[in-house]
This record gives C-alpha cells, structure tokens and sequence, in this order.
C-alpha cells in the first residue's frame, strides 16, 4: 500500500505523503509541471459569507462552486476526447444543499449539459458533504469550506466534521480523491486562522 498512482500531479499527493504519511508515500512524478487542468488551486470568495444564524451555509461559495462544475461541463463538452470527471466536497451537509440548489438552478439555464450530470456511481458527477466521499475519485474534485465570517464579521475556528475526532483523516481522504486537480473554493485566507 506504498504505491501512489491515483494523483496524476504531484500536488495532490504531497502534503498528505508528507502529513500523514511521513514520506512513506511512493507516487509517479507526473510529466506536466504546470497547467489550468492539473494541480491545486485556491477560489478565494471575496463577499462570501456563512450564514451562521439561519441557514449555516455561505451562498457566494455556493454559486462560485457552481461557476466551476458548469466550467467543467463546458470544457468536457469542447474537449469530448478528454472528458472530465468532477466531485464536490462540502465541509457541511447545509453547504452541500446549497451547492446542489444553485447547481439545479445554473443547468435550468444549460439544459445543453444535461448529458454531463448522468447518474453514475463511478464516472458521474456528486456533490457530497465531507463525511460521505471516502471511496470516491474523480479528475477534479472540488471543495467548498463554507465556514468563514459570518454576517456579524466574526471568524470562528468552528467547522463542523473537521474539529470531531478524526476530522483530519477524513479530509486527507477527501483530497486524496483528484486523479488531476483540485479546486478549494474559499471565503478566508490562511492568514485568517
């Protein structure tokens, strides 16, 4: 169980093989140093806000997480010989709802990607809290923190699954799950913590 091959940019694999695994990990370094395809990149969410008191969700990531998904559809569609796998990861079963509400809406729009959001336990698109995605890998997954400044400004260091016993194993599994990118969509900045 040393071998890594899922992670097709070593991005996506260093900082678990680092972190959770002490090195131990053995990967394929890939042949592509950079690309918009493969990797990690950061949506920094500028007007996000997590609705602590009512819904404890944060709509603006909710239609950014949509922007992407549909952005993948889209490129699957110009590209049909490199078609696109795509999982969302919510960090809370509230901002998985509000992922999939704002998705819904976005494809009444589309109704030309439909064929994209077939239900296929393993090739299919999914949106899923983070409790939930052991097991699962696509091309892309993309995550959405939810948690930030609430509508008062305060930041609390509450989110959800990730501060109960073992809620850095499950996040290590969900971003272990890319085959080629991640994509963290976010309303705080590291330097927030």
């Amino acid at each position: 169980l040393r071998w890594h091959y899922r992670s097709q940019h070593e991005d996506l694999i260093v900082y678990s093989n680092h972190s959770f695994y002490d090195g131990r990990l053995i990967s394929f370094p890939g042949a592509i140093h950079e690309s918009s395809e493969m990797g990690v990149s950061l949506f920094h969410v500028e007007d996000g806000v997590y609705r602590r008191g009512t819904a404890r969700d944060n709509p603006a990531e909710a239609r950014v997480v949509a922007e992407r998904v549909m952005h993948w559809a889209e490129w699957s569609v110009a590209h049909p010989d490199r078609d696109v796998t795509v999982g969302v990861v919510a960090f809370s079963e509230a901002q998985a709802s509000a992922i999939e509400i704002e998705l819904d809406r976005r494809r009444q729009e589309r109704p030309d990607l439909d064929h994209y959001f077939r239900e296929d336990r393993l090739d299919g698109y999914f949106v899923k809290n983070l409790e939930n995605v052991q097991g699962d890998e696509r091309d892309v997954m993309i995550f959405s923190v939810g948690y930030g400044r609430d509508e008062n400004g305060k930041f609390t260091m509450n989110f959800g699954p990730l501060n109960r016993s073992g809620g850095k194993r499950r996040l290590n599994v969900a971003v272990t799950r890319a085959r080629r990118r991640v994509e963290v969509v976010s309303s705080v900045r590291a330097e927030e913590f």
